[in-house]
């Protein structure tokens, strides 16, 4: 891991609290630092972020010239943090190096929980077998295996976030897939109140995709809409097709999107949850897996309130 921030065109660097634990070399430049300097945090730019995403800061050291950063703070291990720094300033070019680096970076994270989870999975299971059939603690298990399953497509997201991947793809309906994916979390604390509303197209074709991935797609749209509603309002399920493509809807009766937001909704780590509750992830890796299907996204506002997410996927034809 180290290795991976070393190669890091960013500042970077593992903290524990505000001491080092190790930097790059673009950190010691960035801060004027020579190899084994001590300092912390606070020494170095202010102000400190108080929860994991993305932040901004103003360097103090050196004092001049005045730059502006930008910054990331992830966990990392017991009691560390990953944290990440770039002049605020960037062009567009930069801006998908930096994805690309971010990509990586996401990759190893998921390598490391991977390991775990399996081991969630493999006792879990172990657990259920030697449960008696008539043990009310199989539903429990049960939902600890669905859950554990959802984490490992996750992790399996973030192993190909920036990084596209020959998989197989397979003919998949619209309609019976948004079913499946909404039963699977219809008993999710945030989706008990709310109300399904369902206006798909009865002869929608199918198209071609990697079901774990466009899965994930749905579970993190779905899940989001009910984190924005917190957990009481409706929910708008649709499929159609135009000449070149099908798509799926999932609306919202929530706040919205602040409008100046909307074009940043899918940036990487950038998110419009409460402080602690989220990383940015999700929509972000939602766009690639769409973006690597030959499809997009699009987001809108509603009246009287609401968010909608429509995703567009290329139409299968016999000519394909």
């Amino acid at each position: 891991m180290r290795k991976v921030i070393e190669g890091l065109k960013e500042a970077a660097g593992i903290f524990k609290g505000e001491r080092p634990v190790f930097i790059n070399r673009a950190f010691r430049k960035l801060f004027a630092l020579k190899e084994g300097s001590d300092f912390s945090l606070s020494e170095l730019f202010f102000p400190l972020p108080n929860d994991p995403g993305l932040f901004e800061a103003q360097r103090l050291k050196p004092l001049e010239p005045v730059i502006n950063l930008s910054g990331l703070l992830l966990p990392f291990g017991k009691d560390q943090n990953l944290v990440i720094l770039w002049e605020k300033e960037e062009g567009a070019w930069l801006r998908e190096e930096r994805l690309a680096a971010m990509g990586k970076l996401a990759g190893e994270i998921a390598h490391e929980i991977n390991n775990p989870l399996g081991g969630i999975l493999l006792y879990s299971n172990l657990l259920k077998e030697d449960l008696p059939p008539e043990s009310p603690l199989h539903t429990h298990v049960e939902k600890i295996i669905k859950l554990a399953t959802r984490c490992r497509i996750i992790a399996k997201a973030l192993l190909n976030f920036g990084r596209p991947e020959d998989v197989h793809k397979e003919p998949l309906n619209l309609n019976s897939l948004l079913k499946e994916m909404y039963e699977l979390v219809s008993d999710y604390r945030i989706l008990r109140r709310v109300k399904p509303y369902w206006q798909l197209q009865p002869d929608l074709p199918p198209v071609e995709a990697v079901r774990p991935q466009l899965e994930q797609v749905v579970l993190n749209l779905i899940i989001n809409a009910g984190e924005a509603m917190e957990g009481q309002g409706e929910i708008h399920f649709k499929t159609g097709q135009t000449e070149t493509e099908v798509f799926f809807e999932i609306r919202d009766t929530g706040p919205g999107i602040p409008e100046d937001l909307l074009p940043l909704i899918f940036e990487p780590f950038f998110t419009t949850k409460k402080s602690g509750k989220g990383t940015g992830l999700g929509l972000s890796i939602c766009h690639g897996i769409v973006r690597q299907h030959g499809g997009r996204i699009e987001v809108r506002n509603v009246k009287p309130q609401g968010a909608a997410f429509r995703v567009f996927l290329p139409l299968k034809t016999y000519e394909d």
